[in-house]
Order: C-alpha cells, then structure tokens, then sequence
C-alpha cells in the first residue's frame, strides 16, 4: 500500500491482513465520547466484536487508551485483551498476563488534592483520578479550556519537574514522563504475541499521535478517527460507529483470504 503523507477522506479503507497486529484506542474511537468520562456508553455488541478480533488475528490485538486496565477489563467483560492502560503507564502483554505497573509518581496525590482545591474555582471540571496518572476534563465548559489547563500545568510543573502534560480534546492529561502510547505500542511490539506482525494503530486524539508514530516507524499504519487534523495517519475514518463497523468484517474479509 502506497504510504499517503497526510490522512486522506473518509472511505478510504484497506482490507485487513491476517499478519496485521491492531492497537486500539477507546474513547472516541472504539466508543463515542460523554461529557463526563463514566457517561460513555459500550455498544452491547463491542465485546464480542473484540473477542471475534482476537480469534481472527491469533490474539494480536491490544487495548491503548489513557483508561485503566482495571476499567478495561470491567467495562468490556467478557473481552480480555492484551493492553496498555493510562498512556503506557501499565502493560499487560496477553491477556492471561498479569498487569504491571510503573511505579506510583511521588507527585500523584498531592498534586490530586491541589488540582480538586483549585479548579473548584470552574464548575464542570472534573479531575479523574487514575493511579498513576489523572486527567483534567472540562467537556462541560469549554470556553475556559484555556485557563484550566494553563493553570493546571503551572501547579503542576511547580511541584515536579517529571510531571508531563498533554492537551487533548476538552481534557488535560497529567502523567508521568517518559511514557506514552508510543511506547507502549513499542513494548508489546516486542513481545511474543505481537512480534513479526504489521502494526495498525487506530485513535482519535492528540493522545494517540505517539501511537500513530510508533506504528508507522514499525512499517505499520496509523488510521484516524473523527476530524481532527494530523499528518500522521494513513487512511480517516469518520466515527467510533465506522470503525466498529470496519472491524466488524475483518473475521469474514480474513476467513476469504487463501491460507
């Protein structure tokens, strides 16, 4: 496949190959984006369209998201997938492997207790805590944008010099430097499951933009979801909807393909 430089329009979509190894994010590309992030709403049928995944592509398919693998494992049951939870803060590279973790960040619950202080001053904001990193979202007022996150990485930037931030959309991720999901795709790139195979990763934020780069850099691609502008990706499509409807035909579309 010619390597396009910018992300063409929607419709644009490759058929899958069976040594394609798939790295997915959630909100907003597997899922629609909620204004708060415990809003969000799991197609009934996501479950089953992942395990289906995993069967056609002998497991290689992975979870990359800024939530947890706790929250994965919960909120997409039965599905239990290889996965990278909190921007690469935490691995699991099968999924009858066990998680690990970094270390918690020295900085992560003073600097909880000092964001929930000082962003009462902006109702709507809300500071969700992960256990090793946390997430400013402001969805519900975004004319502040601005403001919250400036004031966020100021408090933040005081207290610990290894504090990263990341501007996404209507939300301020606070982690630990060092670690993304570039990262974590290198990782699990690495690993038996995954090793050998073309890497395809899919995300529809500023967030992902590290995914995209470290998939493309393993001669993979890297797809868009949703409008946002990149010069990242390969190929864009338009919704969490179409991209679980692409997915959706991959066990058929491979089940054609001869052996």
């Amino acid at each position: 496949m010619a390597r396009a430089r910018t992300a063409p329009g929607h419709g644009m979509q490759p058929l899958p190959r069976a040594d394609w190894a798939l790295f997915l994010d959630i909100d907003g590309t597997l899922i629609e984006h909620a204004d708060h992030p415990e809003g969000i709403r799991v197609p009934a049928h996501l479950p089953e369209l992942l395990t289906g995944l995993q069967t056609s592509l002998d497991g290689a398919v992975a979870l990359v998201s800024g939530r947890s693998i706790d929250w994965m494992d919960h909120r997409l049951a039965p599905a239990r997938l290889a996965a990278a939870g909190q921007h690469g803060g935490e691995i699991r590279l099968a999924p009858d492997a066990p998680s690990v973790p970094i270390p918690v960040p020295a900085w992560r619950k003073p600097l909880e207790q000092t964001l929930v202080r000082e962003l009462a001053l902006w109702p709507g904001v809300y500071v969700e805590r992960k256990p090793l990193s946390l997430a400013v979202h402001f969805r519900a007022v975004p004319e502040h944008g601005d403001a919250i996150m400036a004031r966020v990485e100021e408090l933040g930037t005081r207290m610990d010099p290894s504090v990263e931030f990341l501007r996404g959309r209507c939300v301020l991720e606070v982690r630990q430097r060092g670690f993304n999901k570039g990262t974590a795709v290198d990782t699990l790139m690495a690993s038996t499951l995954f090793s050998g195979r073309t890497p395809i990763f899919l995300g529809d934020d500023i967030t992902d933009e590290d995914g995209f780069r470290a998939a493309r850099a393993a001669g993979g691609l890297a797809v868009a979801v949703g409008p946002r502008p990149t010069s990242q990706a390969d190929f864009r499509l338009a919704t969490p909807e179409d991209v679980r409807a692409w997915l959706g035909r991959f066990p058929q579309a491979l089940e054609r393909m001869p052996s």
